[in-house]
């Protein structure tokens, strides 16, 4: 009960928030537009994007302001955090379709070439060459061009597509995107969308290919292009010198004219209930976007249990190793411990999925429940040694004496006691162990999260996404800690009915 009332405390205190945030501008922000000195402003810079590059170029003096996607910048931009940022005219307008509320300066600032982006190898340079042949085939007899205008210039109703029948005998291209830019590629229906993967299908039909689709953040997925994970990377990709060599770009798909995005001058006079109503309908009624938190949630649980199941076997087993006291095994041990301890959990996630795993054909998920478990058997390991060693040692002496070898003495007599002591903390550490999940994304996981961002990047609404999100973790949380609290309840010795006791005994 305390814990609910605490949740409602919660999102009241948001919900203040929010009002007053949403009512209110700092001085600068409410500047009008034509007063604002760019050059000098606050620009919102989506990190490894054109936006950085041409930023730095054209307003080298100016503020940047690193931000890690369109649907961050863009709550900034309204919340009054940036004067504004660059971006291609195609996604503004877009955006302004279905309601965003910015606008955009008339100067086109820059031309960016958008392009697919090929791993740097000889199947990346032949799926290369073949999309250009096709890019100039459809350029030709004026598909692109069509296509363009439907999914730049259509209404929402009209951008959609039916996928390909594929045969898929020349093998499956991999597929990575950010689906976060409309209306190059995005989520809508629960699928991956948009004008670029359009143009993969009908390429992947031609050349007799199938595709898989994976999403990622857009760093991360022009890493695992760079890398080999993956054969194409697509959600408006800019062609930058800086990114020669390290992976093959094809000739352009559409040519990106910048613009510089601000504010919009409008206000919105929308009450704060009709606010929060339309943000619960779009984050989960719209386009059926329910599904996608229950399919994120999903993959969160399946990651707890497979992680929680290989770190406890795998604390307990390295700790039984350790009592066998061999003074070098100890001493790697001791060293494995301290190191996994002063890593944080997102670097060593990302040190597995690129480095470890990074040739490798293994998905973010396994990987997650690798990095996952390895942490929480350092929790487990540390919580045994520190149990058993508060165990006074007078007790191993007793039982060594009557006839119980080493091992056989701790299993029976030590660690029962020690379990005490470690099921409060353990069950600590696995709802900390579930909560970190969260960065999962990082490595092309769809969890919760993730999820609850790519609805954000539809919706562009931070607050309900956000909260909806934090409220599905915090009752996993709390059934966790209800369950594993009644499972653990059953196994504490001290919790022995008096017949389990004294079995065998006469009463």
């Amino acid at each position: 009960m305390k814990q609910v009332q605490s949740l409602i405390i919660i999102v009241m205190a948001a919900v203040t928030l929010l009002t007053i945030g949403g009512c209110s501008r700092d001085d600068h922000a409410a500047e009008p537009l034509e007063t604002i000195d760019f050059s000098h402003a606050r620009l919102a810079v989506w990190t490894d994007s054109g936006n950085e590059y041409y930023t730095k170029i054209l307003y080298p003096e100016a503020k940047c302001v690193y931000l890690e996607s369109l649907s961050s910048m863009v709550q900034n931009l309204k919340q009054g955090k940036v004067d504004g940022f660059i971006m291609t005219r195609s996604i503004v307008t877009t955006l302004q379709k279905e309601g965003v509320d910015i606008d955009f300066l008339p100067d086109t600032l820059c031309n960016v070439p958008c392009v697919y982006a090929f791993t740097v190898s000889e199947r990346g340079k032949m799926l290369c060459q073949q999309m250009n042949a096709f890019l100039a085939s459809i350029k030709a007899d004026g598909t692109l061009e069509r296509l363009r205008q439907k999914w730049m210039e259509s209404d929402e109703s009209d951008r959609t597509f039916i996928k390909s029948p594929l045969t898929g005998e020349n093998g499956t291209i991999v597929v990575s995107s950010s689906a976060e830019t409309v209306p190059y590629s995005y989520m809508k229906d629960n699928e991956l969308t948009g004008f670029e993967i359009e143009i993969i299908d009908l390429f992947c039909a031609a050349n007799g290919y199938d595709y898989a689709v994976k999403t990622n953040n857009f760093d991360a997925m022009l890493a695992d292009v760079s890398l080999g994970k993956v054969d194409i990377a697509a959600s408006y990709i800019e062609w930058l010198p800086d990114r020669e060599g390290n992976v093959l770009f094809s000739t352009p798909t559409d040519e990106g004219y910048c613009v510089m995005v601000v504010r919009s001058d409008e206000v919105s006079h929308m009450g704060l209930l009709s606010m929060l109503a339309r943000g619960i309908k779009n984050t989960l009624i719209v386009e059926d976007r329910w599904k996608m938190i229950l399919e994120g949630m999903y993959v969160t649980i399946v990651i707890t249990i497979f992680a929680a199941l290989l770190g406890t076997l795998l604390g307990f087993l390295v700790y039984l190793l350790y009592r066998e006291n061999i003074k070098v095994l100890n001493k790697c041990i001791d060293l494995s411990v301290t190191a996994l301890q002063g890593v944080p959990d997102l670097i060593l996630l990302m040190f597995f999925y690129y480095v470890v795993f990074g040739k490798f054909d293994v998905g973010g998920t396994v990987v997650a429940v690798i990095a996952f478990g390895i942490m929480l058997s350092v929790s487990v390991f540390i919580m045994l040694k520190s149990g058993s060693e508060s165990i006074h040692r007078g007790q191993t002496e007793a039982a060594l004496a009557l006839g119980f070898t080493e091992r056989r003495t701790y299993l029976k007599f030590i660690l029962p006691q020690v379990l005490t002591v470690f099921f409060p903390t353990y069950k600590k550490a696995l709802v900390d162990m579930m909560l970190s999940t969260a960065i999962v994304g990082y490595v092309a996981v769809q969890d919760l999260t993730r999820m609850g961002d790519l609805i954000r990047a539809r919706t562009f609404d931070a607050f309900v996404p956000l909260i909806t999100v934090s409220i599905i973790y915090f009752l996993l949380s709390w059934l966790m800690l209800k369950g594993m609290g009644a499972l653990l309840s059953q196994l504490n010795p001290r919790n022995r009915k008096p017949k389990t006791i004294l079995k065998g005994v006469k009463q």
